[in-house]
């Protein structure tokens, strides 16, 4: 049923795209209803022959959040409610999806909300930053296809890749439509993207694969992102491990945060790395920002509120680069020579004078993949931990030696 609903929606796809009905952002999530051909009660599949019990909808008990801003979890009676809002383009669109145990029916008055069955048992991934979620629960064995599996870092998914038991499905913005139907994923995890470039979204979703968009990287603290551990925990009826979980990584983070609330000094420091004639700086509300402070570092343009990063001229970055004690996360250079060879200006840098460049690729694989993306996303306290070494080695035993860093090396 999927491939003769697939040929014929596709094809509407395609007229619609040329015709400009598709351009606002992830329409489709929000019209659920066209998600039923062929399906057993509510408009979805009923999960397999076997008889479906009808729930009712009662009051929702809110899942506590303390950090994420960008979903919402509800527990009901037999089932569970999620939204996530994603503010893209000047736009904040709410999407709503019911997690809902198999064989049975979609309770009154939740027609409209994307259904996904649970507990997943296969599950597609777009983003490799995802893996690190599913790691930590327990779960990397669900994930049957990934985006670019040969930039995976995680050792059991790259034997699993090795083995045939991953496949590979295109880009989020060019996905492989006919194999992921192929694979038939209980749920496929795409990032919130602009509307230009969700190409095949929508003739997937209506081919019967529901398409769970995400947006974790829009948080701007490093433990809102990483709470977005327990929507995922709530695909794989995991949320105790993922309480768990989390507890543990908020409280090694809070505890390391405080470590450098008090430093008599904060070491100057430059992100990032120029690119033709733009150097992308993070903004003072973002997430790279909020890790550099709880590091005790001193960042020039910390005041400036903005949650994402600052594009400005190499001039006028440069004099601030000049004079930083620290220079993290040059692109993806691993030596100082390639890194000069890029700009012979740097040398001037304070930071390269003085043997204080580091970079976040210490755990690559051959193809360079990184583990710092995979991993550090859920585990924001890992990477602090690393820059408080760095930036104020007293503060923790070993200092800043190479072996006591978890994501960061130093460049030489």
């Amino acid at each position: 049923m999927r491939k003769i609903t697939y040929d014929l929606m596709v094809t509407a796809h395609h007229f619609f795209s040329k015709s400009g009905r598709f351009l606002s952002f992830f329409l489709f999530v929000l019209a659920a209803g066209l998600y039923g051909c062929g399906s057993g009660p509510g408009g979805v599949s009923s999960g397999g022959g076997s008889k479906s019990t009808v729930i009712s909808p009662d009051d929702a008990a809110e899942v506590s959040l303390s950090h994420a801003t960008g979903f919402s979890l509800q527990n009901h009676d037999g089932f569970r409610t999620l939204t996530v809002t994603v503010g893209l383009q000047g736009r904040n669109d709410t999407l709503r999806y019911l997690l809902l145990p198999a064989n049975t029916s979609v309770p009154q008055g939740y027609h409209d909300y994307l259904t996904i069955r649970t507990p997943v048992e296969r599950v597609a991934l777009f983003s490799t930053t995802h893996i690190g979620y599913l790691d930590l629960l327990g779960c990397a064995d669900r994930i049957v296809a990934v985006a670019r599996p040969e930039y995976v870092n995680n050792s059991f998914l790259q034997t699993r890749i090795r083995n045939g038991e991953v496949a590979e499905i295109g880009m989020p913005f060019s996905p492989n439509v006919e194999v992921i139907l192929e694979l038939d994923p209980d749920v496929l995890v795409a990032t919130a993207l602009p509307a230009s470039r969700k190409t095949g979204y929508q003739a997937l979703r209506n081919a019967g694969i529901p398409v769970l968009v995400v947006a974790e990287w829009l948080e701007s603290s490093p433990l809102g992102r990483a709470e977005w551990l327990k929507l995922y925990a709530a695909l794989f009826d995991r949320e105790e491990l993922a309480a768990e979980k989390f507890t543990a990584i908020e409280t090694s983070y809070n505890t390391l945060a405080a470590l450098t609330d008090s430093v008599p000094y904060r070491p100057s420091v430059i992100p990032g790395m120029p690119f033709k004639d733009a150097w992308f700086v993070p903004g003072g509300n973002s997430y790279v920002a909020a890790l550099l402070r709880d590091a005790g570092a001193g960042y020039h343009w910390n005041d400036r509120a903005k949650t994402g990063s600052i594009k400005m001229d190499i001039e006028t970055v440069y004099p601030v680069a000049l004079d930083a004690e620290y220079w993290l996360n040059p692109g993806t250079v691993l030596t100082l020579d390639e890194l000069l060879a890029k700009d012979i200006r740097f040398s001037d840098f304070a930071s390269v004078r003085a043997g204080n460049v580091y970079n976040n690729n210490k755990q690559l694989n051959p193809a360079g993949g990184n583990a710092y993306w995979e991993q550090g996303v859920v585990q924001p306290d890992r990477i602090l931990e690393d820059l408080i070494r760095i930036l104020h080695p007293g503060r923790l035993s070993e200092g800043r030696r190479e072996d006591s860093l978890t994501f960061y090396r130093k460049i030489q």
